[in-house]
């Protein structure tokens, strides 16, 4: 399907399946064929009887997991009412859609729709037969997700050579080839040999996809650590930074975008730092090994040089990348955090994902 007009041929699919499914007529009300933009591609408008309701739309093609389905709640935070516009969904996912309160139509005919006067819920409808299948993702591997993280963070380094992109990325050169190769054929890569270089068309998927991989990718890989402390307010007595370490999640947002208190802490070592990091937080702070605990402690995985010019806050250097906190945020499923990182990701990653 080509991918820019794609957007707006899943809405019409999908409203008339939901025609189909429950007789419920509705229309788009304008739509924009962009595929990479923040802004929903669609607004349509249902009719049950007399009540009427709009929807902003947020589309995607493959949604695979409860990551995906966090992913798009953020997005729509701002946007309500919102609605998911995919291929299909599983059983098992739409319902998670209905516990998270995400409204949704797919193009088999299921939906889960929850409004004044409108409640609907279809689940077991099968795809039809030309659904395409979801293509590899990108960020399917940790290689590929610690190289599409760099370029995220440090967009100057999409011109780089090879030998330095897997330098700052800490992969093997012969990744960094693999993956690009992957975004020109998703058409989310340009490569000219004019002065221009490289340039990414769609850097708000490239993030969106990133983020739902990265718990299941690369995070469980960074030998997680779990902790509790003998006080709430522990952690602001830490210096991170002697330790090698970076604060993330609820502690990083705090000093991003306020508005959140920190009842929880993700904390990143460098790993040649952990062994006596790790002893000062069991000593000195008196953390103690918890499975349920609410304190995090994991490796660090990024070379510092991929902030690039980006302050996450000023005066402070203990802080992981936006990004990096953002994708703890949205991990969560947490109501709040989701509204935290729909902030973070206007005050402190939008910008930056504009110099693409």
């Amino acid at each position: 399907m080509d991918q820019k007009a794609g957007d707006i041929d899943w809405v019409e699919a999908a409203l008339v399946a939901l025609h189909r499914t429950t007789g419920m007529q509705a229309r788009i009300r304008h739509g924009r064929r962009d595929p990479g933009g923040e802004a929903p591609v669609a607004a349509i408008s249902l009719r049950r009887g007399d009540a009427a309701h709009r929807y902003a739309v947020e589309c995607r093609r493959s949604v695979r997991t409860v990551a995906d389905l966090s992913v798009v709640r953020a997005q729509l935070q701002e946007r309500a009412p919102g609605l998911l516009v995919t291929t299909y969904l599983t059983p098992a996912l739409a319902g998670q859609c209905r516990e998270m309160g995400l409204q949704f139509l797919d193009t088999a005919g299921n939906t889960f729709l929850d409004a004044p006067e409108l409640f609907v819920f279809v689940i077991g409808q099968t795809p039809p037969d030309s659904v395409v299948r979801p293509a590899v993702r990108i960020s399917g591997n940790p290689s590929s997700q610690r190289m599409v993280f760099a370029l995220l963070c440090q967009p100057e380094l999409l011109q780089a050579t090879y030998r330095e992109i897997a330098r700052v990325s800490g992969i093997a050169l012969g990744s960094v080839g693999a993956v690009f190769n992957g975004l020109s054929a998703r058409g989310w890569l340009l490569e000219t040999r004019e002065d221009e270089g490289r340039r990414l068309t769609a850097p708000d998927r490239l993030l969106d996809e990133w983020v739902a991989n990265y718990p299941t990718i690369l995070r469980h890989r960074l030998q997680p650590r779990r902790f509790s402390a003998p006080a709430a307010d522990w952690w602001q007595a830490v210096n991170a930074a002697e330790l090698g370490g970076y604060w993330s999640g609820e502690v990083a947002a705090a000093a991003m975008v306020g508005g959140i208190r920190p009842a929880s802490q993700t904390l990143y070592i460098a790993p040649a730092r952990m062994a006596g990091a790790l002893q000062v937080l069991t000593q000195k702070h008196r953390l103690r090994p918890d499975p349920d605990g609410m304190v995090e402690v994991l490796e660090a995985f990024w070379d510092p040089s991929v902030e690039g010019g980006e302050t996450p806050a000023p005066g402070r250097t203990d802080l992981a990348p936006p990004v990096l906190v953002y994708a703890d945020l949205v991990a969560t499923l947490d109501a709040d955090h989701l509204a935290a990182a729909t902030q973070l990701r206007k005050a402190r990653i939008k910008d930056v994902l504009d110099r693409f």
